[in-house]
This record gives C-alpha cells, sequence and structure tokens, in this order.
C-alpha cells in the first residue's frame, strides 16, 4: 500500500471519528436541555359548557341530599322500619293521636316527639329528627349493618337517654337539656340541676322531680316517652296517693301493658 492511500485512510477514519464526537456531544446536550412541554389544548367552548353543568349538578344535588337528610322524609324512605316514627312526629298537637305501637293516645302533646315538633321553649321552633337524634357516623355504620343483614326487631326495642347518648359519650340528661333545649334546667357543670329540676315543678300536688328516693334512676326517658304516651312512674309505687296524671299521660301499669302487648305481637 502505498504512503498516500495510507494517508487517505487515516484521514477518512479521523474524519469519522470527529464526526461520532460532534454526534455524540450534540445527543448529550440535546439530553441535558430541558424538554419543551407540550401545550395543553385549551378546551372548547362546548367542553367548558358540559364541565360546568357538571359541577352545577354535583354541588346542587349534594346540597339537595345534605338539606333532605335533615327531614323526616329522608329516615323513612331509606329505612322502612322508621316509618312509624316520621307518622309519630308529624300529628298535630294537642289533639287524640296515635303512639309508633298504634295505640290511641288521648292527647298528643304526651308524646314529646309531638310536642317538641313546634314549640317555642327551644332554639329552633321546629323540631325534626335530626334535631334529637344527631348523626354519629359509628352509630349509623352500626344500624346500617344491622339493617343490611336484618340484625333488628319489629317493633324496635326502646332505648333510654343514656343509650341514645351513648355512642356521643354524653350523660343521658344531655339528650334532653343541652345549649339548645330546656337551657334553664343546666348547673354550672352543664348537666341538669337537680335543685333546678326540682324547682321547675314545685307547684305540682306531688312534685315529680323531688328526690324521693336518692338511689332512683331519674333519666328523663323513664318518664318522658318520645312517640308514645308518656309515664308516670312514680304510680309504681305511689299508687294510692293523689297524684296527678297529665292529660294523654298513664300510669306505670298502663305503660307496662303497652310493651307487652306491642312485643307480644
Amino acid at each position: 500500500m502505498t504512503d498516500e492511500k495510507v494517508t487517505g485512510t487515516l484521514d477518512a477514519a479521523e474524519a469519522a471519528a470527529n464526526e461520532s464526537a460532534e454526534a455524540l456531544a450534540e445527543a448529550v446536550v440535546d439530553s441535558s436541555a430541558p424538554k419543551r412541554k407540550r401545550r395543553r389544548k385549551p378546551l372548547s367552548n362546548r367542553a367548558k359548557i358540559i364541565w360546568g353543568v357538571v359541577i352545577v349538578v354535583v354541588v346542587a344535588g349534594g346540597f339537595g341530599m345534605w338539606k333532605w337528610h335533615e327531614q323526616p322524609s329522608f329516615c323513612s324512605t331509606l329505612c322502612h322500619i322508621e316509618q312509624p316514627y316520621v307518622d309519630n312526629l308529624s300529628q298535630a298537637q294537642g289533639v287524640e293521636g296515635m303512639d309508633k305501637y298504634g295505640n290511641a293516645v288521648s292527647n298528643s302533646n304526651a308524646m314529646m316527639a309531638v310536642l317538641h315538633n313546634h314549640t317555642q321553649t327551644t332554639a329552633k321552633p321546629e323540631m325534626v329528627c335530626v334535631d334529637c337524634h344527631i348523626p354519629n357516623l359509628r352509630e349509623l355504620a352500626h344500624d346500617g349493618i344491622s339493617f343490611t343483614f336484618g340484625n333488628y326487631t319489629v317493633p324496635r326495642s326502646e332505648r333510654s337517654a343514656s343509650q341514645l347518648e351513648e355512642w356521643d359519650g354524653n350523660e343521658g340528661s344531655q339528650f334532653c337539656a343541652n345549649e339548645n333545649c330546656h337551657v334553664y334546667l343546666l348547673g354550672n357543670d352543664g348537666l341538669v340541676s337537680p335543685e333546678k329540676l326540682e324547682e321547675a315543678t314545685a307547684d305540682m300536688a306531688f312534685n315529680p322531680h323531688e328526690r324521693h328516693h336518692a338511689n332512683l334512676n331519674d333519666d328523663c326517658t323513664m318518664c318522658h316517652k318520645g312517640h308514645r304516651a308518656s309515664t308516670v312512674v312514680c304510680t309504681a309505687c305511689h299508687q294510692h296517693e293523689d297524684v296527678e296524671v297529665p292529660d294523654g299521660w298513664v300510669d306505670w301499669s298502663t305503660s307496662e301493658q303497652i310493651l307487652v302487648t306491642a312485643f307480644d305481637n
């Protein structure tokens, strides 16, 4: 091979190497340079209208559901066993009515749910289910599971105020007397004051709130029944005394018979 051919071959190899090096350098520069983000294509007017309608429907539906859940119809629609309670609550005040078991009540005001559905003694002039039965997620989940698997009785067993407040960790008296209801009965500790409670009915011939027995369970719902005639529990041991039974209320023996009849059928 002549010297000219050798030199030409070397020159060609060197040129090829230089081109490869330049190409590699350009690739490195391109890879290290920030990539331009692709500009997102703006929404068309039609798409904007569709999304606007969807958002409005979702917001309106959510607001409507929130307002509906505060109404008695929400309870009876989603849970059929609540219908007797909703019907009971919806009765007129001060007339002959019917309790949740279908029994006649001579004065509907004897049922606390009816007495309080329109009242001037609370922070709200109109009371609905969730004003007393305040939603609690754990309780709702428990009741929902029980309803789904049929783990419930019809009629439903009666719960005391203490049991109704158990999920919220409150005392039973707080179901009836709190910052919204019967505030005048609260003491400095935020709970019902026995002295104020006794004073509230001091003008009665027989004061049912007087502390007759130190160990007596004075849960409000012992006497004041929400969806059936309230009971003068004192008549259980004072049958022969002149104990006043308010209009529509029943004595202890009648109250017990109501339960026996309701749960035996």
